[in-house]
């Protein structure tokens, strides 16, 4: 089973609202975990069936997708981060999808929470650290650590707005303290 989350705290306390949302779902240990940044968005009609098809079929433990606008160049697409049709970004993830519908490519580089996919089971070792600025990428350093196996889906493309209108997305980090 898929549990899509999208957690937030007034207080910015991002990891303690993450695992309180995952607490509250009650999951099974095989169940999937996808935490969704407020700022994403799917852009086809059938993208969480790709997601679950892939889920369901592969031996990873944490998985992320390509993004158009994030700081670690290695999810990214290139030539996508200051393009603002979204045209163009659903014309793009159709490309992706119809290219490399379930490809996932091994990495050895931490994994954005923009959108994380990863097992329950990884979950209940690792939670997510409480009160930091950096619990996403101290929850994929841990994990890989750990050796859990972490990729990013090269056919599953979301639109993430991230910080837009700063005139410095990639440093901007006002919204978190």
């Amino acid at each position: 089973m898929l549990h899509f989350i999208s957690p937030y705290r007034i207080d910015k306390n991002i990891g303690k609202a993450i695992n309180d949302a995952i607490i509250q779902l009650n999951p099974k240990s095989s169940d999937w975990v996808i935490l969704q940044d407020h700022d994403i968005m799917w852009l086809l009609p059938d993208s969480k069936k790709q997601l679950e098809e892939i889920l369901s079929n592969t031996n990873y433990d944490l998985l992320g997708p390509v993004t158009n606008r994030l700081a670690q160049r290695y999810q990214l697409a290139y030539g996508y981060f200051d393009q603002f049709d979204i045209r163009e970004h659903v014309k793009y993830a159709k490309r992706l999808q119809e290219a490399n519908y379930s490809v996932i490519q091994s990495t050895p580089n931490i994994l954005a929470a923009f959108c994380l996919c990863f097992r329950v089971s990884l979950w209940e070792k690792i939670k997510f650290v409480e009160n930091s600025l950096q619990f996403d990428s101290q929850f994929s350093i841990t994990a890989k650590k750990m050796g859990f196996k972490a990729g990013i889906m090269l056919g599953v493309y979301v639109f993430h707005s991230y910080r837009i209108l700063s005139d410095n997305p990639t440093q901007d980090i006002s919204h978190l303290i």
